[in-house]
């Protein structure tokens, strides 16, 4: 229990700092996180915490805005995953061994068949060569990044949501409310739902490590978010050809940044895990 307990402490903390960096960092930033100057591949000093890169940009400016940058990508990628596949896989849970139930779990399983690192590049390269547009809203390519994780991600819920749908239309509870007239949505979102949300929230949690991860390895790759705009892969992406002169401080920090963001969200679903999980005090 102690462990258990540390590793929540451990997770929390680590969630909680990179939010706050997410949400209040941006408005501190000492210089414009877009704007050269002479000072070019200084070291971390007084005037620049983090040092500067080949243009002379602050890098702790652009590390505060490519944290919120990662974070929002990893979070909008995750919730467009968790909604779009938990719909199908309640759907084609609800009606296991139908056409639909087949077509449904057959498409997410052609979209597993893919690597992540292979998929999310290509899918990210597509959409940024066209210009979607939602009503008057233009999609940029920070949206169209977390889009194309967010779709990548589907398949992992609908799984989960189908699984669980499967087990919970052998008890009682799912008899008597179609006893009583419960069809379709009432019965997915009245009865269905709340009784399947414990796995949907863990894996959400471990799938944010994997989508910040990703949408660092994707704007590394230059197919992910573009400059003027920062995150913590095209960062790394920048400094890589200054590493062999001794820029180490280019490639620390927001390395440093991916990883706490990984380790804290997979200590995170664990410790969700054992929180919503019945079976875990018995063991």
């Amino acid at each position: 229990m102690s462990q258990v307990r540390a590793e929540t402490a451990l997770a929390s903390c680590g969630v909680v700092l990179l939010l706050a960096i997410a949400v209040v960092g941006p408005l501190l930033t000492p210089y414009d996180p877009a704007a050269p100057s002479a000072a070019r591949l200084q070291p971390p000093s007084p005037q620049h915490l983090m040092g500067t890169e080949n243009l002379g940009r602050d890098v702790l400016s652009r590390f505060l805005f490519g944290t919120r940058v990662s974070l929002f990508v990893g979070l909008g990628a995750v919730l467009l995953g968790l909604v779009l596949g938990t719909l199908l896989g309640m759907l084609a849970g609800l009606r296991a061994g139908s056409l639909s139930d087949t077509l449904i779990m057959r498409a997410m399983d052609v979209v597993l068949a893919f690597p992540l690192l292979v998929l999310v590049p290509v899918l990210a390269g597509i959409l940024q060569t066209r210009t979607i547009q939602l009503g008057p809203i233009g999609l940029n390519s920070i949206a169209v990044v977390g889009l194309a994780i967010g779709l990548v991600s589907t398949p992992v819920f609908a799984r989960v949501a189908r699984g669980s749908v499967l087990a919970e239309m052998r008890e009682d509870y799912i008899m008597a409310a179609r006893s009583f007239g419960a069809r379709g949505a009432d019965l997915l979102f009245g009865n269905l739902l709340p009784n399947i949300q414990a796995p949907l929230i863990v894996q959400a949690a471990f799938s944010l490590a994997i989508a910040i991860a990703a949408e660092a390895a994707v704007s590394f790759l230059g197919l992910g978010v573009q400059p003027p705009d920062s995150s913590w892969g095209n960062m790394l992406a920048d400094a890589r050809r200054f590493v062999i002169a001794g820029a180490w401080w280019l490639v620390v920090f927001p390395s440093a940044g991916i990883a706490l963001a990984v380790l804290s969200f997979n200590l995170l679903g664990d410790a969700l895990r054992d929180a919503l999980d019945p079976r875990a005090g018995q063991h």
